[in-house]
């Protein structure tokens, strides 16, 4: 399998552009000196800054919770390439985003056995999936107790597989306006070797624990592109031209 880098500048950054007026600010009329010290006006205060606490606790717990899906989505594109490199050959190309953005798609393969839109995710964990819901639970290893729910969805609570599939509608749309009418394939790769998915229920995308499993299903798919069509979609995706390198021969 040949890899080829994209770099991708992040899209869709959010910055906090919430503008907080200074505390206590507003109008002060005559007597208003002695209504602050009112019972109502300091309860609404105390109350107030608790919500503000829980708000902010809540903020930081999403950020920690982003900011491991990250991780596990940056450790699952690297293993992805490592393992797929040796189990995938030379018919293959992965295209890899060296950063993420909100599109949920990590790799794209083309491939002989056609386009394929792959999130990975390095995840100790046990994945059940219902449609288009994936959950995944941390377990000791020890005991077989739960550890707690890994959360995957984004903020707008969509899960891995809701993102790749609005991506790769996307991306359908841009290969047909570029005169490639194909079906995107879409698939959920976790990829740590304790991974596991125990429940699979009409998935929107393929789900994988095992990159053995993935190259197999790839492999047993028809093919569909032969090296021409590889390199044009390969270029449309990449955004540039490249050297194709020696491959067997499309029989």
């Amino acid at each position: 399998m040949r890899v080829i880098e994209v770099s991708v500048q992040p899209v869709g950054d959010r910055r906090d552009t919430a503008q907080q007026a200074p505390f206590g600010s507003g109008a002060i009329g005559p007597g208003a000196e002695s209504s602050e010290h009112h019972l109502g006006s300091r309860l609404r205060d105390t109350l107030a800054a608790r919500h503000a606490m829980q708000a902010a606790h809540q903020e930081d717990v999403r950020q920690v919770e982003a900011d491991a899906m990250h991780a596990a989505r940056k450790a699952g594109s690297k293993q992805a390439m490592i393992q797929l490199t040796s189990l995938l050959d030379d018919s293959w190309t992965m295209i890899r985003r060296l950063q993420y953005s909100s599109d949920g798609i990590g790799q794209i393969l083309v491939g002989t056995h056609g386009v394929v839109a792959m999130t990975s995710l390095y995840l100790d964990a046990t994945v059940h999936c219902h449609g288009d819901k994936l959950h995944a639970e941390k377990y000791d290893h020890h005991d077989g107790h739960s550890l707690g729910e890994i959360h995957l969805a984004d903020q707008t609570g969509r899960s891995p597989s809701a993102q790749l599939n609005q991506a790769a509608n996307e991306l359908e749309k841009s290969l047909k306006s570029s005169g490639i009418k194909i079906s995107v394939l879409r698939v959920v790769l976790f990829n740590h070797p304790r991974s596991r998915v125990e429940e699979s229920r009409r998935p929107t995308a393929q789900i994988f624990a095992s990159p053995y499993d993935l190259a197999r299903w790839l492999r047993e798919l028809p093919k569909i592109l032969d090296r021409g069509q590889r390199k044009t979609i390969e270029e449309l995706i990449s955004g540039h031209k490249h050297q194709a390198p020696h491959e067997p021969h499309d029989h």
